[in-house]
């Protein structure tokens, strides 16, 4: 998962944590905070709802909440 990512995206819409836990029915700010700390794992079923939240595209719902950083080596 691409916090990086999902941070930016939520700052650019101009959504608190605050409001982005209520848009998700969770209990408080704390436990939306947790997912973007990579503290709390998210199912495709809580990534579909966090990216309907948020209006992305499937390509960058991939790209946050799927796709892997490949770590380049040098030899």
């Amino acid at each position: 998962m691409n916090l990086e990512l999902l941070k930016q995206e939520r700052v650019a819409k101009g959504f608190t944590q605050k409001y982005m836990a209520e848009a998700l029915g969770f209990k408080d700010r704390s436990s939306y905070c947790l997912i973007e700390k990579g503290k709390c794992s998210v199912d495709i079923e809580l990534a579909n709802r966090i990216a309907s939240v948020l209006d992305l595209s499937d390509g960058r719902t991939f790209e946050i909440f799927f796709a892997s950083k490949v770590q380049t080596s040098s030899t």
